[in-house]
This record gives structure tokens, sequence and C-alpha cells, in this order.
């Protein structure tokens, strides 16, 4: 998700949006039904294709001991554009996210551990480098590029965290981030446009400590039930600017005052889900992998790729005033091609266009997994969505809005690469700039 940047007009209505795949998942079912094969026993389990785990953990590799995680991820994004914009291009940017956790687990014969095993220490950092400035130049306001941040090192994290002994809450303070707790969808993070990624309405509020941007605060996570969750924020915003210059950055934060406050309630529906708990039944012929309608010869089972289905709700409200509504949801349905499928929908609103430069935000999609033959872990991502821009800080623009097309080859849990296609219409908002087709491709690497 890529912060500081800017900016989107007319306020959309909210909720309409969230009707579709509500619909959907109530009409289409969201799995075919396992069944036995042909003269097979009921109790006779079936194989389980799994997704290659890939090249272990870092901390397993330096030996490390169990109480700490380190995680290394790094996520490049070359990208073209052969058509459109102001200017013909190619451009490079990357960012390495080195993450590190000191947890002590609690010991296996007392599930609830003692008191100081309830505690967590976590330090992030982030590297950036390339050009982050590609969709400037073609006369774009919004990133064509997830990672596309200034170039330089950022403090992404430095909290405690402490949990309760039966998981209910957890209460995180110290220099923290909204990203990703909070006001984006998990199926989000397939996409490689920052309007896809996350809604710009939110995090084109130049100080909001949107990844990697962080601020002093505090994150409480209730969950009063097994599908609910309930998080509660607030960020200092006077302190963003400062924090992005511990490390030497450049930001380009403008000086802020005041506090943000976010609630968000998530809702990870039984009535989505019921069919998302065992792996996806499937059938293996001359083609490949297909999912189960009728008895099958050589039943097995695939792992699912894809996030459940979830409901959410948030809002926001901070020194300026600057407050919004946002809402999404994400739907298990059931289509003629591939082994599981995600359609998903967000809106947001900003009702101060004076301190949000991208007051509407509506935007949505389809994902799925196992469309070729002989590769049940790869996904096909299609996403459309629109960004208006501010009439007080972005007069005489309307909208921007893209499309974008991806295929994401999983070769394990370490390692994929995703090319895409997008096509940005409207670039800039002012009617002026040609539309923009741009092809990319999204490297990741997690250790």
């Amino acid at each position: 998700m890529a912060g500081p940047p800017c900016c989107p007009p007319k306020v959309p209505r909210l909720w309409p949006p969230l009707a579709l795949p509500l619909l959907l998942a109530s009409v289409l079912p969201g799995a075919a039904e396992p069944l036995e094969a042909e003269g097979s026993s009921p109790s006779k389990p079936l194989p389980l294709l799994r997704l290659d785990p890939g090249w272990g953990r870092l901390e397993q590799t330096l030996d490390l001991p169990a109480w700490v995680d380190l995680d290394l991820e790094v996520l490049a994004e070359p990208m073209g554009n052969p058509a459109g914009g102001l200017v013909r291009q190619a451009s490079w940017i990357q960012q390495t996210t080195l993450a590190l956790t000191l947890r002590v687990p609690g010991e296996p014969a007392h599930p609830a551990g003692r008191e100081w095993d309830r505690w967590a220490m976590r330090v992030a950092i982030a590297s950036f480098n390339g050009d982050p400035l590609y969709a400037q130049r073609l006369g774009a306001v919004l990133p064509l590029q997830e990672v596309a941040n200034p170039v330089g090192l950022w403090l992404t994290r430095a909290s405690l965290q402490r949990r309760s002994a039966d998981g209910r809450w957890s209460l995180e303070a110290g220099l923290v981030s909204m990203s990703p707790d909070l006001f984006s969808t998990p199926i989000e993070d397939l996409y490689v446009h920052d309007a896809l990624n996350g809604a710009p309405v939110l995090f084109a509020i130049p100080n909001f400590p949107v990844f990697p941007v962080a601020a002093p605060g505090a994150l409480l996570v209730l969950r009063p039930t097994p599908a609910s969750t309930l998080r509660l924020a607030s960020f200092d915003l006077a302190a963003t600017n400062a924090v992005a210059g511990l490390l030497g950055t450049a930001s380009g934060l403008p000086p802020a005052r005041g506090w943000t406050h976010q609630l968000q309630w998530s809702f990870a529906a039984p009535w989505l889900n019921r069919h998302l708990a065992a792996p996806i039944a499937a059938c293996r012929d001359g083609a490949g992998l297909r999912i189960r309608q009728k008895t099958c010869a050589q039943p097995e089972q695939v792992e699912r790729q894809l996030p459940g289905g979830l409901l959410q709700l948030a809002a926001y409200a901070g020194t300026g005033p600057n407050r919004g509504l946002y809402g999404s949801a994400t739907a298990p349905v059931a289509l003629p091609w591939g082994l599981d499928h995600r359609l998903w929908t967000a809106a947001a609103a900003g009702f101060d266009s004076a301190a949000n430069p991208a007051p509407s935000y509506i935007g949505g999609g389809l994902v799925s997994q196992g469309v070729l033959p002989g590769r049940p872990f790869d996904l096909l991502i299609l996403g459309v969505a629109r960004t208006g821009f501010s009439p007080i800080t972005r007069p005489g623009l309307s909208h921007e809005g893209v499309v974008e097309l991806g295929y994401q080859v999983q070769f394990n849990r370490s390692f994929n690469l995703q090319p895409s296609l997008q096509w940005v219409l409207n670039p800039g908002g002012a009617g002026r700039v040609p539309g923009v087709f741009a092809a990319g491709l999204q490297l990741s690497f997690r250790y």
C-alpha cells in the first residue's frame, strides 16, 4: 500500500456496492459439496494437494530461538506503459521489509501461559529503492505501483503488545500503523494499483499512518465472538513527519496536528464461510483438476489460497475536522471455471473535503483460484476502482479510474510472480491526459 500520494470528488453512495456480493453469496454456493469416489469407502481419506512450503523461515535458517520471529519480504514492481499518458516510460520500484517479533510462547502444559508469555515486542524497517514518481510523470495522480513510496529507510513499527490468555483481546502501543489491520480487506493485498490495494479515500490523507508511515498511538483489538473482531485505534498525526525522518528519509510529509481516532468492525459471517472450512473438493481428469459436481473416479482435495468471506464497517474522526466511513464485503461465489472464487467490493466517503484530497472511492473485483489446468494454486485477478478528487484541495479535477487484470503464478509459499495489465481512466482527473495502458510484473519473495 502506497503511503503519502494523493487524491479524489463527488461522493458515491456508500452501501449499494455491498449488496452485490451478499446477493450472490445467498444465491450461489461457495463450493461444491464433497463427493466420494465411485465404489470407495466413505471413511477413506482423500488426497490433499498443498502448495509447496517454499524455503522456510529466516529464523529457522539462522537457528534462532523459538521466541524470535524474523521475517524478510522483498517486493519488486517493474512497469512500463506502451500506450497513453504524457510520456512512454519504464520504471522500477522495490520494497524490502525486515520485521522482528520477540515473544515467549506459553508452556504446552499451561495453555494460558505465564503473565510475561503474553507480551511481545515488534520492530519493522522498510527500505525503498527505485523510482516512486512514475505515475506523476505519466500524468496520473494515484500510483500504479503498490510500493511507490519515497526512497530511503522507514521505521514502520516499534511497539509493545499485550494479549489476553484466552485470545479475546490484545493491546498494541508505540509506533504503529493503520496497515494492514484497518480500512482494507485482505483480498486487496493481491492487487498492484494503489486504488485497488486499499481505499485511497483514507490513504491519500498525507499524514495518516498508512504503511510505511507510522505514528505514536495504540490499537486495541477485541474479539467478542469467534466471527467478530472490533478494532479501536488512535494515532498522533503531529508526530508522523518526525517518525518518518528517524532513519534519515525525506518523507515529503507536510506538518500536521491533532489526532485521528478509528473504529472498525469485521464479521466473518458463518453463512458466508460455511463451505470454506474444508479444502476444495476436486476431480482429476485429462484436463487437470476441476470442481466435482457429480460422482468422480479420481477425487482429490486442494488447499484454498483465497481469504474467506468477510464484512467490514469502519469510521474515522479527527482534527480538522476529518471524518469518514468505509465498508467492504468479500463473498465466495460459484462459477463455471476454476476451483474457488471471491467477489469483493469496497466503498468509502470522506465528509470533509478540505482535509481529505480523495473524499470518495468505490471499487471491487473478482479473484479466481485454479483457472488454468495443471495450476491449481495460481490466481486470476480482476479489479476496477474509481477515486474522486476534492473540489477544495484539487479544484478542477473530477475522478481517476483503473481496471486491473493480473495472474499470480504461485511457485511456493515463499515466491510468486504476478504479471498484470492496467488501464488508467482519466489520469489526472482533468480530462487532458490520454488513458494509460501499462504492463508490469510483481515479484514477491518472503523468507
